[in-house]
């Protein structure tokens, strides 16, 4: 996290640099991101970086933070109990994702692009921490709903919840495996992530919703 002479610029600074660390980490995957480049571009010295932040990985985190922050503003107000399903809930959260990518394309594009490093040891660890996170979030919630009696209770919450992560990451695959959505361009071209394809997305959530709706549902209602 930033170091107390980051926090003492001006605030116009410090958005200055971390939109450019946001656009580094959309452009580049971690391991091909470099501060030299930033910095050149800044027009400032490299080592007045690293009196902000200890290293690389460390902007890295906090850029993920920030860029998860302002997603924040736009699910914060989508409330389950708004809803009369779990599954309208599910929908609205990925409506709220679509507003968050066309208003603020700079953090969607930095966090889609954050997503795909994964696989990258320099930070496969906070990847694996962030999935593991995920999945205590949705166990959460669909325990709720067991209790409340709109889920099934006869399977562990913990293999649901990973099928709902799972299910949940991999529709934006299933666009650009059957629908040829290229996020990759998208973001090279300065466009949203879901640039003109809004709808899709949505309309390929509902197909899932269908899927995942059918799963969970109590036993009882199964077997009508």
């Amino acid at each position: 996290m930033p170091k107390d002479t980051f926090h003492k610029l001006p605030p116009e600074k410090q958005k200055t640099i971390v939109n450019a660390f946001i656009d580094e980490f959309s452009n580049h995957r971690y391991d091909d991101a470099s501060i030299t480049r930033v910095v050149k571009h800044l027009g400032i010295a490299k080592g007045s970086i690293y009196q902000y932040f200890k290293d690389k990985l460390d902007l890295y985190l906090y850029i993920k933070q920030a860029c998860e922050q302002e997603k924040l503003r736009y699910i914060q107000d989508v409330k389950r109990d708004d809803f009369q399903d779990f599954w309208m809930y599910y929908r609205a959260l990925y409506q709220s994702g679509v507003q968050f990518d066309l208003k603020s394309p700079r953090e969607s594009k930095c966090l889609y692009s954050i997503s795909k490093n994964e696989h990258s040891p320099s930070v496969a660890q906070f990847h694996n921490q962030w999935r593991d996170q995920a999945l205590v979030l949705f166990e959460a919630m669909i325990q709720r709903e067991i209790d409340q009696g709109y889920f099934r209770h006869d399977l562990s919450t913990k293999t649901m919840s990973f099928f709902m992560v799972a299910t949940s990451v991999h529709i934006g695959d299933y666009m650009q495996i059957f629908h040829g959505t290229d996020f990759d361009k998208n973001i090279e071209e300065g466009r949203p992530v879901f640039a003109e394809q809004e709808q899709l997305l949505l309309q390929s959530v509902d197909q899932f919703i269908a899927l995942m709706k059918a799963a969970f549902q109590p036993q009882n209602e199964t077997n009508q």
